[in-house]
């Protein structure tokens, strides 16, 4: 009687994701976006320390209408145009 060895199997590798250059620049843009609102237009460590919570703000109406009417759209439209620059292509 002959005993069979058993084929050696090559591992499978995991499939490899890429991540395009755009997708991580747009990532760090949100997050330096996200620390400057965070401590530098709210400053919540000034409202903390001068017990004026939201009552008095350290910038005008205007730059949130600005952020929310133009700034934010903008944003959702590049990413609309990437997604399908990416879909054609």
């Amino acid at each position: 009687m002959t005993q069979e060895q058993p084929q050696k199997q090559q591992p499978q590798r995991p499939p490899q994701y890429r991540i395009s250059k755009g997708l991580y620049l747009l990532a760090a843009g949100v997050m330096a976006l996200w620390v400057f609102v965070t401590f530098f237009f709210r400053n919540p460590y000034t409202q903390a320390v001068t017990n004026d919570f939201y009552d008095k703000h350290p910038y005008d109406e205007t730059s949130v209408w600005v952020l929310v009417l133009v700034i934010i759209p903008m944003m959702g439209l590049a990413a609309y145009v990437s997604w399908v620059r990416r879909k054609r292509g």
